[in-house]
């Protein structure tokens, strides 16, 4: 987030007009205790700041808030820009027609979405958002529902290893021993490097996430600690370990609560807007022999 702060390659003129279009003109910015200014130029304020800082994500804004040579350096940001769109205006500029027509679009940018924001209105209250979510959650009880599971641990012995079969049996007699410690062993022998450094450990896995002859071994086993026989796979050779069993169970509503209640409310968000949207797209009228002769054109050439 602030790494692009330093400034100098973000300044660009759309950075510069998107600062401009923030104020209505220079005279009318906030006359609150100054934080930052240039002699003769510009300056910002703690409102300017702060107006800023809350447009980031909630952790970035406490992170900023918490940090004053970061504070400084942000400040430090919103006044070059200020600056220079300053110097800008000073310039004539705001003439150019390239930099008016960026204006515009800025703007409208800005309007459209404050526009669409006003159309997705406030959302439902709690107590509406948890009544339609426990809706939903009685409607079809089953999406909540979650498949058995086994965690298990495996030691992988190549099938481009030398007798790699007799090495996998090696393996599993030692893992048959009374205090054998499975994670060393794979962590010492496994060529799976996608689980060796972690002792072997698959994590918890469902059904149809392995291979077949790998997960009928793995399902196979019943209590902690089972160890399968060896199980040939087109990866090799594999001893599996049973660390922990889940069974299929379906998840409570107190446990989906809140985020049903966020997607429906974004949900309604989504549909508000699109209301709007709908709206203006179903009178809009093309010009169909315009557009032709732009195809036609083609594309500007270079000058």
């Amino acid at each position: 987030m602030l790494g692009r702060a330093e400034f100098p390659m973000y300044l660009t003129f759309r950075a510069l007009l998107a600062a401009y279009l923030l104020a209505a003109s220079f005279t009318a910015w906030s006359a609150d205790r100054v934080v930052a200014s240039i002699p003769g130029g510009a300056s910002v304020t703690e409102d300017d700041v702060m107006a800023d800082v809350h447009r980031l994500p909630p952790p970035a804004q406490a992170q900023l808030l918490g940090r004053p040579p970061e504070l400084a350096r942000f400040s430090q940001n919103l006044l070059t820009r200020r600056e220079l769109a300053r110097r800008a205006e000073a310039q004539g500029l705001l003439n150019d027609p390239k930099v008016a027509a960026a204006l515009r679009a800025a703007q409208e940018r800005v309007l459209s979405e404050a526009a669409l924001d006003r159309a997705a209105g406030e959302p439902p209250d709690r107590a509406t958002l948890e009544r339609l979510a426990r809706n939903q959650y009685d409607a079809d009880p089953k999406k909540f529902d979650t498949p058995e599971q086994v965690r298990v641990r495996h030691v992988l012995i190549s099938a481009k290893a030398c007798e790699a079969e007799a090495k996998a049996r090696e393996i599993l007699a030692k893992a048959s021993q009374p205090g054998a410690d499975f994670a060393a062993l794979a962590k010492a022998n496994s060529d799976d490097p996608g689980s060796a450094s972690r002792g072997g450990d698959l994590g918890f896995v469902a059904r149809g996430r392995m291979v077949p002859a790998f997960e009928a071994a793995a399902f196979a086993l019943k209590q902690p600690g089972d160890l399968s026989d060896v199980v040939k796979t087109d990866f090799g050779f594999h001893v599996i370990r049973l660390e922990e069993r889940k069974p299929a169970e379906r998840k409570p509503f107190e446990a989906v609560r809140d985020d049903l209640v966020k997607s429906i409310a974004q949900s309604e968000e989504r549909s508000r807007r699109q209301v709007l949207l709908d709206q203006i797209g179903g009178s809009i009228q093309f010009n169909r022999e315009a557009i032709d002769a732009m195809v036609a054109g083609g594309a500007p050439k270079p000058n």
